[in-house]
């Protein structure tokens, strides 16, 4: 059973309140999330699906929400899942008629829906090609229902063994432009993996610290660590982990940006 987080609200403020959504109780989440302790409905509901990245993005970008918009947010993130894991939970989901959802997955080839046929697991073009028709079809799922859809492409990722994530970026990006020759804007692409690279797109590990980032955030020397130590996540500190233990700029950047253009989405 996947844990997802929602965003609640109260008079005295907003919290973080951990609800348990699979596709079958996702309906129910919804409905939680339109009634209010205050009686206010919210505008929308948002979803957020996507692997470790989100896992560790996901409270940014609920913060960040939560201080933008007053929709209601339900993160569902499964480290180590490819799109084609959860397929099955999006059409589900569609029949509750989300208002926007944000698709994050950056390559992962662990799992068994995204091997060949005789069971080897698929990297390079190949994973890029299956990510490419699995996001297809999601976008199609919840676009064809009145859905906006927000794809995100994950930073440059060498610690992955699939050695895809640059190719599974440009598919997301071809599919918001397919799209937007249909139906502009009802699909979109989220450049979070920009704000945590390079000038030239490449993996670095610091970056310059932003206009609000202090030594609080992790700010040193005028850096900041963006990428973990595995070269494929965003906490700064050795070691695994889901929740980090030290600030997290890499996630915080990445979140905010998700976001961003999922507001962006919201108010279109």
């Amino acid at each position: 059973m996947l844990v997802g987080m929602r965003r609640g609200s109260s008079r005295t403020g907003v919290g973080l309140v951990p609800v348990l959504v699979t596709g079958g109780l996702v309906a129910a989440a919804l409905a939680l999330a339109a009634a209010r302790e205050d009686g206010e409905r919210s505008e929308a509901t948002v979803i957020l699906y996507g692997d470790s990245l989100s896992m560790e993005a996901g409270p940014y970008f609920q913060e960040e929400m939560a201080r933008t918009s007053s929709a209601d947010v339900v993160t569902k993130p499964v480290p180590g899942a490819a799109p084609c894991d959860v397929l099955d939970t999006m059409r589900a989901d569609a029949a509750a008629e989300p208002a926007v959802v944000v698709i994050q997955f950056v390559g992962n080839n662990a799992t068994p829906c995204t091997r060949t046929g005789t069971g080897e697991h698929r990297t390079g073009q190949a994973l890029a090609d299956q990510y490419a028709g699995d996001v297809r079809a999601a976008a199609g799922i919840f676009a064809g229902a009145g859905t906006r859809v927000v794809l995100v492409g994950g930073p440059p990722a060498p610690g992955l063994p699939g050695g895809a994530d640059g190719p599974i970026e440009d598919a997301y990006r071809q599919i918001a432009a397919e799209w937007d020759t249909r139906a502009a804007g009802v699909v979109r692409y989220a450049d979070a993996a920009g704000t945590v690279t390079g000038p030239d797109r490449t993996f670095v590990a610091r970056l310059p610290c932003a206009a609000d980032e202090g030594p609080a955030e992790g700010c040193d020397g005028r850096e900041v660590t963006v990428r973990s130590p595995d070269e494929t996540h965003f906490c700064p500190a050795e070691g695994a982990h889901l929740v980090c233990p030290v600030p997290s700029p890499g996630a915080r950047r990445f979140g905010n940006e998700m976001a961003r253009v999922a507001k962006e989405a919201l108010g279109d």
